[in-house]
């Protein structure tokens, strides 16, 4: 690439950021704590009142609900409904309150008082991902602990036994419900920041993610949904924490984890996932035979073949973006493997800190070189004293330049950088 291209490029990148700056969704982006928290208030404010013809509706967001009876063990049982959707879009409010505030009052400071990260654009992403791994982490573990309890726990025959009788214990409702909660509020995220190098492959995943959750929770198989949100979320968590490492400058424990990542990726996402694939293409339909579509019969779902093609068709779609992503991994690995270290590619130029901490190591490479070189030259001096307060002016005006490089709030503004530059 031509320096004249480059030039042009960041020009671009940069109209591409003023005219984002400017747009509502920069605004929306900016204001998503008072905005979901203003929302909260509203919702649980009015149902706090107490008034039968307005509480009919707020409970609809903050309970679960259809509930139908009792399990073997004395456990309520649920079954879908569609006032399940006012439940989502509170959780949605919720989880986009949590991640703006954890990100803005926990995360971001503990990235720079423990971290040392100063660019503002890496506390952002350093945040962002330390949301990830903390979400992640615990629905991967809410789930393991639903699958031990499952029937279909190391028997998946019994993911489609039975079908579409599976009611659902209060947990696991609450789990799936937050989930799929979780997945429209990334679709949200995605849309009202600024745009990176593989939105639309995100997208993309995103839209598919979301129809196989709502697709699967509608027609009964919220059991292979769990056993899917699962795999996903296992391999997320390596993800999240291995670019957490990257941002704080870690390298050595960034390219360890990234190789946990790369393993647990191979493994559950092409391995196990494939696995389940297979399973569901070959066994699905004969097992739950029962429930196939019969004439004229009075049927809670029933399915036919182009049910289930169509859901093999979106999670092979889920696959083929996973291999897509496979091809940028394995670039990330080369570099690992020849020494140039994990790096992150949907990470803008400006995302680490790396910057920072070059322009300091050649600031005071300058400052020496250019003491030495004033000793050398003056040594005819007469008086040591004038030499003194020549390398003690000189050397405030070069601690000047260096700090000022320091600072996250002018580290993207255009006097900064030109400060860097000279």
């Amino acid at each position: 690439m031509t320096s004249k291209t480059a030039k042009d490029n960041k020009r671009l990148e940069e109209m591409a950021d003023r005219e984002y700056q400017l747009s509502y969704l920069a605004a929306v982006e900016r204001n998503q704590i008072p905005l979901s928290r203003a929302l909260l208030i509203i919702l649980y404010g009015f149902h706090l009142i107490k008034l039968p013809i307005i509480q009919q509706y707020t409970t609809k967001f903050l309970f679960l609900q259809n509930q139908v009876g009792f399990n073997a063990n004395n456990k309520p049982v649920y079954d879908i409904h569609m006032d399940d959707l006012y439940y989502v879009i509170n959780w949605v409010i919720m989880i986009t309150f949590l991640r703006s505030f954890l990100m803005k009052w926990c995360f971001g400071p503990f990235a720079s008082k423990f971290c040392h990260i100063h660019s503002r654009k890496a506390k952002v992403r350093f945040a962002e991902q330390s949301w990830s791994a903390v979400y992640y982490s615990f629905s991967f573990i809410y789930g393991v602990y639903l699958f031990l309890r499952s029937p279909y726990y190391n028997n998946l025959d019994h993911v489609y036994l039975g079908w579409p009788d599976h009611p659902m214990e209060a947990a696991f409702k609450r789990y799936y419900l937050i989930s799929t909660a979780f997945w429209f509020q990334q679709i949200f995220v995605l849309n009202v920041e600024q745009h990176r190098k593989d939105h639309y492959q995100m997208f993309s995943h995103h839209i598919i993610t979301c129809l196989l959750i709502v697709g699967s929770y509608y027609y009964y198989f919220y059991r292979i949904g769990h056993l899917i949100l699962m795999i996903m979320d296992s391999v997320d968590i390596f993800l999240a924490v291995a670019k957490m490492l990257k941002y704080a400058r870690y390298t050595r424990a960034c390219d360890a984890m990234f190789i946990l990542f790369l393993i647990s990726w191979t493994v559950l996402r092409h391995g196990v996932y494939n696995y389940v694939f297979y399973h569901s293409f070959t066994k699905a339909m004969i097992l739950s035979g029962p429930g196939e579509c019969a004439v004229g019969a009075v049927q809670k779902r029933c399915w036919t073949p182009g049910v289930y093609y169509t859901f093999f068709s979106l999670l092979g779609g889920l696959q083929v973006i996973t291999l897509i992503w496979m091809y940028y991994i394995v670039k990330v690995a080369y570099k690992v493997v020849t020494g140039s270290g994990a790096e992150d590619v949907r990470s803008d130029d400006e995302d680490t800190d790396v910057e920072i901490t070059e322009t300091k190591s050649k600031n005071y490479k300058q400052r020496e070189d250019y003491i030495q070189d004033l000793a050398v030259d003056t040594e005819d001096l007469e008086s040591d004293e004038s030499v003194d307060s020549v390398i003690e002016v000189n050397s405030k005006s070069m601690e000047r330049d260096i700090y000022s490089s320091a600072s996250d709030v002018t580290l993207g503004d255009d006097k900064d950088l030109n400060q860097r530059n000279i």
